[in-house]
């Protein structure tokens, strides 16, 4: 796992780099799932229009991060990770004894501090060795941040099939309920040691639940290539698809973190090759035995809406920022599904315009802007 070098410095987390495998030889479904993405509306609280969330206000560090047009060498200037002066501030608030004023009326622990997990796949560890994923990318978004990056690679929101039982002994991968009950204290972080690695471990007993503001998940590109179900319509809250993983593991976590909230944030938008190179569709259209990954994005915002404190984060549907068919090529690898250090910069910035408005920063008609990757050439 990546190490994390916030402004608090409170932890490093090192995971394998990886990137996404293209998928191959998937078939196709034409059923036209494009206009599935639900508006973002959960009791006032998450942006106005669901998706259409931008950064032109200038503290989302855009303008520094569009004046580098690399995507293979580390950030410069505001996407350095170890760069601002608050370092010691920061790590004050690790201590648990010092306090600041609140960041604003809304921030959900009120201790002067932004206190943020990501749980996901590695959609949040792509950079890792370049020191600029998303996690990392979000360190220079706010001050007085600190950010716990426990993304594991190829994991999926739902447990397998074949685990029958929900006590915490019988979760045996890392998948977000799993990794929901190692928060709680329900499982030993240690169970999961080969897939967090030692200073994950670490990290994991290291949270103080108590604090944290918001949690960023990010689930469902595995579920979908695995064809693991995306709902069960008897059981909203059914652990072996990806809605019921997201509901119960929410749920879980809030009976720790009772002031946080929960960013939900879907799948984006991909392209898929078969093994020869050959263009076969997109996210909108290749499905593996079930469903599109479109309609397991729209699974997570569904989830999301079910839950409380949530906001959501509708990266597929192309108005939050512009990836889209014509445009995936600016924003990804050359696989079609890795997002390059532009699309995580973007990215990041569209979540931390969703932070922001929440903490009432910005204002709606900013919020509901959409980003462009040419403001970013």
């Amino acid at each position: 796992m990546n190490r994390i070098k916030n402004i608090s410095k409170v932890l490093g987390l090192i995971l394998s780099v990886s990137v996404l495998s293209a998928c191959t030889s998937p078939g196709v479904d034409n059923k036209d799932v494009s206009g599935t993405i639900t508006p973002a509306s959960n009791d006032g609280s998450s942006i106005a229009g669901a998706a259409t969330d931008a950064d032109t206000s200038g503290e989302g560090a855009s303008n520094e991060d569009a004046a580098s047009n690399s995507e293979t060498t580390d950030v410069a200037d505001s996407d350095n990770v170890s760069e601002k002066g608050s370092d010691q501030s920061a790590s004050a608030a690790t201590e648990a004894t010092i306090y600041r004023d609140p960041i604003s009326n809304q921030e959900p622990v009120k201790d002067g501090y932004l206190n943020i997990v990501f749980l996901g796949d590695e959609q949040f560890l792509t950079g890792e060795a370049e020191g600029n994923t998303i996690p990392d990318l979000m360190t220079n978004r706010f001050d007085y941040t600190n950010i716990y990056n426990l993304a594991i690679k190829d994991t999926t929101g739902a447990i397998p099939r074949s685990q029958t039982s929900t006590k915490p002994s019988d979760y045996k991968e890392p998948n977000f309920t799993a990794m929901a009950h190692v928060l709680a204290g329900d499982i030993k972080a240690d169970t999961f040691s080969s897939y967090l690695g030692t200073d994950g471990v670490a990290a994991c007993n290291k949270i103080d639940v108590k604090t944290v503001d918001y949690y960023v998940i990010g689930y469902g590109y595995h579920d979908y290539y695995n064809g693991i179900e995306s709902t069960n319509e008897n059981n909203p809250e059914d652990e072996h698809t990806l809605h019921g993983a997201i509901v119960t593991g929410i749920k879980t976590l809030q009976e720790v973190s009772p002031n946080a909230q929960f960013i939900v944030c879907s799948p984006y938008y991909c392209r898929f090759f078969d093994e020869n190179g050959k263009d076969i569709g997109d996210a909108f259209s290749v499905t593996k035995g079930l469903n599109t990954l479109a309609v397991y994005a729209n699974e997570t915002v569904l989830a999301a809406d079910q839950c409380t404190n949530t906001l959501k984060l509708p990266a597929i549907s192309g108005t939050l920022f512009d990836l889209n068919g014509h445009t995936y090529t600016q924003y990804l690898e050359s696989d079609g599904l890795t997002m390059n250090l532009k699309g995580r910069r973007i990215y990041t910035d569209a979540l931390a315009r969703l932070i922001k408005y929440h903490l009432g920063f910005i204002g709606e008609e900013e919020a509901n802007t959409t980003i462009t990757i040419a403001d970013y050439n």
